[in-house]
């Protein structure tokens, strides 16, 4: 595995009220998480010893906030974040205790705002939805918590679910994905769209897809939109949902997809 080019802390406060701190990064042209809800960290500079050493002077540079290696608890492994273009970054994760929630003096040109966020609101499967992100095609969908107006999303999110549990313990992680394909499948068929073809696996040239369905077309993309972007009593059980009137893309949680794709009414069975 490549070595990581950036790392974040998550710094855990365990008082009584459990909680986390993030910020919402500072609006800048350079930043592809510009105005995202993050953790503290960024880039591995020349004078960092290693990744840990990155996320601890981001912390500090960042939010004020200085602590020592050795409060560090946890090291998760390694996470590529996408860009919004070019290739994605692969980050270090590092978790550190803290007794309570610390001050912050934050870095303008880094960060808007700071926020200790409670775990019990994390963790509380009514915050949690399907959602448009801003600047990106409002036909896609991410699952989200939002925090003061703005959706905590992308690569944090699936970092925040990953350490709490947050995701569906009922079926295997590299099942969930196909559950959530397969429910959006039922609501085409459900709402009349008539099935071309059943789900089937995909040739390994076709990866990362890992199987394929087909409906006599076109989707109805503000229905289906609509339907999966309501709130739920569930966690989501993929990371993106993108519909256009040709077809659906589903990526699950171990970031396979799945593709329902839109056939002419008049195309004959294959």
């Amino acid at each position: 595995m490549p070595e990581p080019e950036a790392a974040v802390a998550i710094v855990h406060a365990c008082g009584p009220d459990e909680s986390v701190l993030l910020i919402r990064r500072a609006e800048r042209e350079d930043d592809p998480w510009s105005g995202h809800w993050s953790f503290p960290g960024g880039r591995r500079e020349p004078q960092d010893a290693d990744s840990l050493d990155t996320a601890l002077r981001e912390l500090a540079e960042e939010c004020g906030i200085r602590l020592r290696r050795d409060q560090m608890e946890a090291a998760l492994p390694a996470t590529n974040a996408g860009r919004r273009l070019g290739r994605v970054v692969l980050v270090s994760a590092y978790r550190f205790r803290v007794d309570a929630e610390l001050p912050t003096v934050l870095d303008p040109e880094e960060a808007a705002e700071a926020r200790w966020v409670p775990l019990e609101l994390l963790r509380d499967p009514a915050r949690h939805s399907m959602r448009a992100v801003h600047r990106l095609p409002e036909e896609m969908a991410f699952p989200a918590v939002e925090l003061n107006g703005t959706p905590l999303w992308g690569f944090t999110y699936r970092v925040l679910a990953e350490w709490l549990g947050l995701y569906p313990q009922e079926t295997a992680r590299d099942q969930a994905g196909f559950e959530a394909a397969r429910r959006v499948l039922e609501f085409l068929l459900a709402g009349g769209l008539p099935l071309r073809q059943g789900w089937t696996d995909l040739e390994a040239a076709d990866a990362p897809a890992r199987k394929a369905a087909s409906v006599a077309g076109p989707i109805p993309v503000m229905a289906v939109l609509d339907h999966f972007t309501a709130p739920s009593a569930r966690f989501p059980g993929m990371n993106l949902l993108e519909v256009r009137p040709d077809g659906v893309r589903i990526v699950g949680l171990e970031l396979e997809e799945y593709l329902i794709r839109a056939e002419p009414k008049t195309a004959s069975r294959t």
